[in-house]
């Protein structure tokens, strides 16, 4: 699995200081990465979390966050739980192929 952002970018935009969660947040920076990259269709993109396109990054940053906060699936209804937001689809519809999207 490739983390398309770094843990210290992760670690920033969750707010999170130390290095008492890094194990689990690095997992979830994965899994976050790894459902935008299926989001998008693209399992060949070639990315790291240096070349990433900023949306892309952003996506991952917002599907970050919702797993974070939803890590023991606890949630009103299925939307509650689903870490693809609006704002996600918003930011990486251009990029989808529609083709097979």
């Amino acid at each position: 699995m490739v983390a398309l952002v770094t843990l210290d970018r992760a670690k920033a935009h969750l707010h999170i200081e130390g290095e008492d969660q890094d194990d689990e947040l690095t997992l979830k920076v994965s899994d976050a990465s790894e459902t935008v990259i299926d989001y998008l269709k693209r399992p060949d993109h070639g990315w790291t979390d240096e070349t990433a396109p900023g949306q892309v990054q952003a996506a991952v940053l917002l599907v970050l966050g919702a797993l974070w906060s939803q890590r023991e699936g606890v949630g009103q209804n299925a939307e509650d739980l689903d870490p693809i937001s609006p704002a996600v689809v918003s930011l990486l519809r251009r990029m989808r192929d529609p083709a097979i999207a």
